[in-house]
């Protein structure tokens, strides 16, 4: 079951329009700790799949927070890479339908504009 955030993110205050509500699953915790984001191609080659999971997973042993958008590919990658512990998907809703192909996220943690 999905929360709303109820503070601001920093991160996320200079956008030209802030969300008016923003929900998540998992630890919100997370997003406290320093982040990379790591996005990419939907169909990468062999060595960019070994390197992407590699950085995500000696990134997040050193306690950096991996985030992406949670699509297929080096997204995905990243996410398997960080661990259940320390990932976070930002999964963006738009007219009520989910604009990210991965369904079963790992750890099932993530933040979303829509419930």
């Amino acid at each position: 079951m999905s929360r709303i955030i109820l503070e601001k993110i920093a991160q996320l205050e200079s956008m030209a329009s802030y969300p008016k509500n923003l929900y998540y699953k998992g630890n919100i915790s997370l997003l406290k700790r320093p982040k990379v984001s790591i996005v990419g191609s939907r169909k990468p080659i062999p060595y960019t799949k070994q390197y992407t999971y590699t950085l995500a997973q000696e990134l997040s042993k050193r306690g950096v927070c991996i985030v992406s958008g949670g699509a297929m590919g080096v997204d995905a990658i990243a996410h398997e890479g960080a661990g259940a512990d320390n990932t976070i998907a930002i999964l963006v809703i738009y007219k009520n339908k989910l604009n990210s192909t991965i369904i079963n996220l790992t750890g099932n943690r993530y933040v979303s504009n829509y419930r």
